[in-house]
């Protein structure tokens, strides 16, 4: 696309953005919808407040004028990322979700392109998205980026790096965080917290860390490149504190290259449990090492459900190990093998797919 007609193209879209959302949309912007473009695959997540749906639709058109758009998916009620795969590599796209609640209400959300220059955000307030920026702490409240982009710094995949954002019983959600930037992601360092429409551009040293009671990730996806800026592959979520809980839900995805999903603290200073793992709807649409580390000895448990994984096959990869765990200075965690409905790893082969 030339120039002149990208140029053409942006000024046609601010023409016509005002039809391309009906009124009741215009009124009522509740759910945010973000876009990742990748070479195959185009991925669209969201956010929503529309609370009782019942179902979920995927419109797509090649002009930003919604009435002119195709329904090219109808989606589960908690599923919060979806995958376009088919469609012509040389042409721009605009995509929508429509969500249809209990009452058989439909909320349409903001209209997102496959050239950013071309997207409408349904960005927070001023004060929300200024806010979110590196190194921000959000305490006992939601905090809405509506799809801006923060990062920090990546010392490769080195141990200690500094958080982008830290929750202290808080929400966040509809952020991206960049490919160079992630150093050691988020933290939720105290309470519950909740991580929503998160995408990791390029994980570094982890994508998220559970120092606190419960942490939830819901819908979001992350990806990790072999030789980015994280180095070697790694862990996706580290959960160091004890008597907790991560939830992995709203089918948050993976893509790239990874080494587990989730560990359990192999040798935290004054390490011990239980911890604990639920999964339920997670798809891996790339390559993993392994999925869950659990601290047998520590009554850590995983309990894993709707668990998609690319070219899965019987123990490629293990879906959940058992270690031993160690206090600091104590020794190595050592590895024992994949169990499937153990005490510590609640998951039969039924609980995993082939994607």
């Amino acid at each position: 696309m030339n120039l002149l007609h990208r140029s053409i193209k942006v000024l046609s879209c601010a023409l016509l953005l005002p039809l391309s959302l009906s009124v009741a949309a215009q009124a009522e912007l509740n759910t945010t919808l973000m876009l990742t473009k990748k070479t195959d695959k185009t991925y669209l997540s969201w956010s929503t407040e529309v609370t009782a749906v019942t179902r979920q639709e995927i419109y797509r058109s090649t002009s930003s004028v919604f009435e002119q758009a195709e329904r090219i998916s109808v989606l589960d009620p908690y599923q919060q990322v979806a995958e376009d795969h088919n469609f012509d590599p040389h042409q721009d796209y605009w995509y929508w979700l429509k969500v249809i609640d209990a009452d058989g209400q439909e909320h349409l959300s903001n209209l997102s392109a496959t050239v950013p220059a071309l997207s409408y955000q349904a960005f927070a307030t001023i004060a929300n998205s200024s806010r979110c920026k590196a190194g921000a702490t959000f305490t006992n409240e939601t905090v809405d980026c509506g799809g801006v982009t923060v990062g920090s710094s990546c010392a490769n995949d080195n141990e200690g790096q500094k958080p982008v954002i830290t929750l202290k019983n808080a929400t966040v959600k509809n952020l991206r965080i960049s490919a160079s930037g992630g150093a050691d992601g988020i933290h939720c360092s105290s309470g519950n917290c909740t991580i929503e429409n998160v995408v990791w551009e390029d994980i570094c040293e982890d994508a998220a860390t559970n120092n606190g009671k419960t942490m939830t990730v819901k819908g979001g996806m992350a990806f990790n490149s072999a030789n980015g800026p994280g180095g070697k592959p790694d862990k996706v979520f580290q959960h160091n504190s004890k008597n907790s809980t991560t939830v992995l839900t709203g089918n948050f995805t993976l893509t790239g290259e990874h080494g587990k999903l989730w560990r359990s603290c192999g040798d935290c200073t004054d390490n011990g449990g239980p911890r604990y793992l639920t999964i339920s709807g997670v798809t891996v649409n790339g390559k993993i090492d392994s999925i869950a580390g659990v601290n047998s000895n520590y009554k850590d448990v995983a309990t894993i459900r709707n668990l998609k994984i690319k070219d899965y096959a019987a123990g490629k990869p293990p879906v959940c190990e058992h270690y031993t765990g160690v206090k600091k200075g104590q020794g190595k965690s050592v590895k024992d093998k994949e169990y499937w409905n153990s005490a510590s790893c609640n998951v039969s082969k039924t609980d995993v797919t082939k994607l």
